[in-house]
């Protein structure tokens, strides 16, 4: 057998070490940081054996882009179409309307090789928690389809015109392309972890180790170290990254690296690594891998969605478990059996084709019917309209993710003939949280002024994970604030216990930032009120009320357990007791409105839906807060 399709158990071990921490970070994320960086590893073995394979066949002169696309086909899409069919009949049972119909879209986008770009689009910061996109994993796919669209051209290309120059091309490809990732890092990190051309440097790293790009390794020692080295790089990227951090970039060459070395120690006979990777459960795991990465992630979403919350630990282990027999069966009956088809390359692609219009066509058909809205009942569908009871004006008088309203264009709320005597300053909480109160106002002749930024709390000197400019916004907000002769009376809203999910440092900064803001506010003469933390469900409220609906359940029993809730709010609640006895602030308790003894229910009847999203208050939850309250 030539080199090209020489069968390497060193490679499947190392699919291995790529599909079983991205499974396990995606169920346990708290237990393998940097388990995301599994994909890059796929990346550089998918570059590397499809370059592998095409580089020889320029060599011997029957290079055929057919052949290409009809292996492509074979490999991919059965175990692909699989998945994409049994997700959707999942979601026509499990998901409601709007839920069903993004997913719908996402099938299409997938069928279209653009899966990546439609998840960028709903990458914004109220476009959906992603643990509940069912075939978020699928932009990975798209990626890697980009690549097979563009680089077998580009390849024979410069094989026809230069072929002494492909290794330098390689090189020049990959570091213009790494070039290209880190500046988007710096602009749009969503942007250069979703787009191809941030992410093609990782599959030409492996397509260099391919074409011998690298001078070949026949020394037997080197390649025993070079592949343990390999291995380390790998393990460290995995223990010591985290999505905190930017990603890909110069970050991404640690795993890239490791993988690279594990491949090209292998190229020129066995390695001492290669022979660790190559024990026969890696191997077997690695067989599995396509269809484990497939099916891993659909099995955790609708495991939430029958839960109707996060996934405790033994469920999250059931969820990978069916993942592994569901992955075994499509390795077994469908990958297998296909790769050892033997027909004309007209007829795999015209059955490819007819698999991409029959899936398009179902897609677009839930797409068109919005839906289908009417597998619910009238009240299911009331519940589940809930999702779209947030602020009409977000986009024109909140500060969102890259973008500051000027002070000057700051929004009023309330009756328009009366200058604002009250801010709310706060982060997305207030959105709707202004908007309520300036109804109430607008009956005092009064207005409000909406002070509010997509996750940047007011909170001094103060910089969250992933806002590193707030604390430059807060410093400049403030001096406004007190500059302005017109307000007397600051509101200080804060989704408090959404902060408490991150490291102690982060949230005493967070609460030593917000005890600053009142003491400068309170120094200043403003008169302050500090709105205490709002419950925090489960799960998206108006999809699991609609759905409790739809199994026979009450919608009043969802919510946040009391106990749960004056637990992880107690550090706060302290905090700002204190913050109160040093200012003289008035204090605003959404728990004694919203909760009862026992839980802090989503819905209460006449009130309605009390949550657009998990956490944030709908119109009707701010107006029923504030009813109770005097402001």
């Amino acid at each position: 057998m030539d080199k090209a399709h020489r069968f390497r158990p060193d490679i499947q071990g190392l699919r291995a070490l790529a599909v079983l921490p991205v499974v396990a970070f995606h169920a346990f994320p708290d237990l393998l940081p940097g388990g995301f960086v599994g994909v890059d590893i796929f990346f550089v073995i998918s570059g590397y054996l499809i370059t592998r394979i095409l580089h020889q066949e320029l060599r011997e002169g029957r290079f055929s882009i057919a052949g290409f696309y009809v292996r492509r086909v074979r490999r991919l899409f059965p175990a692909l179409y699989l998945m994409l069919f049994a997700t959707m009949l999942l979601g026509l049972i499990l998901l409601p309307p709007q839920e069903l119909r993004e997913l719908a879209k996402t099938v299409a986008a997938t069928v279209g090789f653009v899966a990546n770009f439609l998840f960028y689009d709903l990458s914004g910061y109220f476009d959906g928690q992603s643990e509940l996109k069912p075939l978020l994993h699928t932009w990975s796919l798209a990626v890697e389809e980009q690549f097979y669209l563009v680089f077998p051209l580009a390849l024979a290309a410069v094989w026809r015109l230069q072929p002494r120059w492909l290794p330098v091309i390689l090189w020049v490809a990959a570091a213009l392309s790494l070039a290209w990732s880190v500046r988007e890092l710096g602009q749009d990190a969503s942007r250069a972890f979703y787009y191809p051309w941030p992410r093609a440097f990782e599959l030409l790293i492996g397509a260099i180790v391919a074409v011998g790009a690298i001078p070949p390794i026949r020394h037997q020692t080197v390649r025993d170290g070079l592949s343990l080295l390999g291995i380390a790089l790998i393990a460290a990227s995995l223990l010591l990254l985290s999505d905190e951090q930017p990603f890909p970039g110069f970050t991404a060459l640690l795993p890239c690296a490791g993988a690279a070395l594990i491949l090209a120690a292998g190229e020129e006979g066995e390695s001492l690594g290669g022979r660790a990777l190559s024990l026969a459960p890696l191997v077997l795991v690695g067989s599995l891998s396509y269809s484990l990465y497939l099916w891993h992630w659909p099995a955790l979403v609708f495991g939430r969605y029958l839960a109707l919350r996060p996934l405790t630990a033994p469920e999250a282990i059931a969820a990978v478990a069916v993942a592994f027999a569901l992955a075994w069966a499509s390795w077994r009956y469908v990958e297998s059996p296909v790769l050892k088809w033997r027909l004309p390359h007209w007829r795999v692609l015209a059955a490819g084709g007819a698999t991409m219009a029959a899936t398009a066509a179902l897609a677009a058909a839930v797409v068109l019917g919005h839906g289908l809205p009417q597998r619910l009942d009238p009240m299911g569908r009331t519940l589940i309209a809930a999702a779209g009871d947030s602020s009409d004006f977000r986009a024109t008088c909140h500060s969102g993710e890259h973008e500051v309203i000027p002070y000057r264009k700051l929004c009023a709320f309330g009756d328009p003939q009366a200058a604002p005597s009250l801010a709310v300053w706060g982060d997305s909480f207030g959105a709707e949280f202004v908007v309520a109160l300036g109804e109430k106002m607008a009956r005092e002749r009064r207005s409000v002024l909406q002070v509010t930024a997509s996750g940047c709390p007011p909170a001094l000197g103060y910089n969250p994970r992933r806002r590193p400019g707030c604390a430059a916004y807060n410093a400049e907000r403030l001096a406004e604030l007190a500059a302005d002769p017109r307000i007397r009376e600051v509101v200080l809203v804060v989704n408090y216990l959404g902060f408490m999910a991150d490291t102690p440092d982060q949230q005493a900064a967070l609460l030593d930032g917000v005890e600053r803001t009142a003491q400068a506010l309170h120094a200043h003469g403003k008169t302050l009120s500090l709105v205490y933390s709002i419950p925090r469900m489960p799960f998206v409220a108006p999809t699991a009320l609609a759905m409790e609906t739809l199994r026979g359940g009450d919608p009043s029993g969802f919510g946040q357990r009391r106990a749960d809730f004056d637990r992880r709010d107690a550090i706060v609640s302290a905090r700002l007791d204190r913050i109160v006895r040093e200012t003289g602030a008035d204090r605003i308790v959404p728990a004694q409105r919203l909760c009862g003894d026992r839980l802090c229910p989503a819905y209460r009847p006449g009130a309605g839906v009390l949550y657009f999203d998990h956490a944030h208050l709908s119109i009707a939850g701010a107006r029923y807060l504030l009813a109770g309250v005097r402001v």
